[in-house]
């Protein structure tokens, strides 16, 4: 499974929703596993510039922005995305840490 980062254009609600995507890629189709979203950003409804920015750190907050994030089709969008390589890939190195073995007891 494969992670990467993309943001959702939300105009009508005049935000910027930071996403989290898990995803399955093989040679023929994007299977898109879960949309976490993480951080919301509100823009000024004028001039378009920021005004605040806020995490999403509550279950319930992550599950209300990702059905709207799903309603408004975006996930179509995320796969062609994801399939043109214009997202950020998040990679997880694995700790180079060498193996401790754990002392054993002896009665």
């Amino acid at each position: 499974m494969n992670s990467c980062q993309a943001t959702w254009e939300d105009e009508e609600n005049n935000r910027q929703v930071e996403l989290v995507v898990n995803y399955r890629l093989d040679a023929t189709r994007v299977e898109i596993n879960d949309v976490t979203p993480t951080r919301v950003t509100f823009l000024c409804p004028t001039s378009g510039n920021p005004v605040r920015s806020i995490g999403v750190w509550t279950g319930g907050g992550r599950r209300v922005l990702a059905r709207q994030v799903h309603a408004s089709g975006h996930h179509n969008v995320l796969k062609e995305e994801i399939a043109a390589g214009r997202v950020v890939e998040i990679k997880h190195p694995a700790p180079k840490a060498a193996a401790q073995l754990a002392p054993v007891l002896q009665a």
